[in-house]
């Protein structure tokens, strides 16, 4: 493998000579961002270095690859090997972001460098979207240069060389006892009331409740168990499964819970009879009237609509999940009591999500000690 250092624009770059697959010579062209005045000892350092890097490693160059299409052929590769909806999601952020910057800059996967996706990063962020979005895209990015790297396409990942974004730390929005029957009374007279409900006293999952079957309710045994759901991206995918096998659960069904959903039971069989064959047969606990399950989306859509009805604070339907949360510290459970009631993989989940709304504890502990200590006065 050889090299050499040319001058582009008083900027030194890092030229080697590698082959495509025909075993023609075709010069690959790296930045190494030093400017040339000053800093030929860098420079060569830096050409030694990948040198090294190549050497030994057979990387077949292909000159036509924008790495905007090479995005969509990782995923097709991988499609077999990973949830649907995960599937969905990737494609999602590779259409919605990475296409569009890369393939308008025409940039070839074998020539794609640290730089150009550190761009990319700063641009999404100086465009307003959110440092969590960005390590999203980071994670898509990676993973698919780290399958370029193992098929000896190219030599590293660049990825791995930039700078990212702090993860910014989620501080959960929640309603008060009050706020939340006022929301429930808002919600009366809608067909997706059974929706709200469960998610307020269970805190679940908006795939969750959404997932939920009659056939996982026991009204012998007073318990509902909490494993399948329903997620959304281009289609609506129902899941034999939870998101993790923490979240597999089962849950008490106290009266007036179990006296609700054996009415609510009533009502969609008389909706069958009378509405015969236009009804739609499934075993979902939530669906409409002519027995069609509610969409994620429209649930989303559909509970932001009629909450900024009041004058109650903004919150998102999964906002729910935090309320119910808060409602239950309040009362004085644990937080590894809260963990398995709401599902959650590990203690410290439900720790950095809700350590906020554990100051009102800290104010009671600051109360006791100031009641039992003499202070002086100034």
């Amino acid at each position: 493998m050889t090299g050499s250092l040319q001058n582009k624009g008083g900027v030194y770059y890092a030229v080697l000579n590698l082959k495509d697959e025909q075993g023609r010579r075709r010069p690959k062209w790296i930045c190494t961002q030093l400017e040339v005045k000053n800093n030929k000892r860098r420079a060569e350092e830096f050409l030694k270095k990948l040198l090294v890097e190549y050497e030994g490693v057979k990387v077949t160059y292909s000159k036509d690859t924008l790495f905007s299409d090479y995005m969509y052929e990782w995923l097709e590769t991988i499609a077999g090997s990973i949830e649907q909806n995960t599937y969905e999601s990737y494609k999602d952020i590779i259409t919605r972001y990475i296409k569009p910057y890369f393939s308008a800059r025409r940039i070839k996967l074998q020539n794609l460098e640290p730089q150009h996706i550190q761009a990319f990063y700063n641009g999404q962020i100086k465009n307003g979207l959110s440092a969590n979005t960005v390590l999203k895209q980071h994670a898509n990015i990676r993973k698919a240069l780290q399958h370029a790297v193992k098929m000896n396409i190219i030599i590293y990942n660049p990825a791995d060389r930039v700078t990212l974004p702090k993860k910014q730390k989620y501080i959960a929005n929640f309603l008060n006892e009050k706020q939340i029957n006022e929301l429930l009374a808002l919600f009366k007279n809608e067909q997706m009331y059974v929706v709200v409900l469960l998610a307020a006293f269970y805190g679940l999952r908006r795939s969750e409740v959404l997932g939920l079957k009659w056939n996982t309710v026991d009204f012998e045994n007073n318990t509902i168990t909490i494993k399948d759901t329903v997620v959304e991206y281009d289609t609506v995918i129902d899941k034999e499964r939870t998101k993790t096998k923490a979240s597999y659960r089962t849950l008490p069904l106290p009266d007036e819970i179990k006296a609700y959903l054996q009415q609510l039971r009533n009502r969609q069989l008389e909706n069958r009879l009378f509405l015969g064959s236009g009804y739609i047969q499934n075993d979902y606990v939530c669906k409409r009237d002519n027995g069609e399950p509610f969409r994620p989306n429209y649930v989303t859509e559909r509970f932001y609509r009629v909450a900024r009805r009041s004058e109650l604070p903004r919150i998102r339907f999964h906002d729910l999940r935090h309320s119910s949360a808060s409602l239950l510290l309040a009362s004085g459970f644990s937080l590894k009591e809260i963990q398995e009631f709401l599902g959650h993989g590990d203690l410290g989940t439900t720790a950095n999500i809700y350590a906020h709304l554990q100051f009102e504890a800290k104010k009671d502990m600051a109360a006791s000690m100031q009641s039992k200590l003499q202070f002086a006065v100034c």
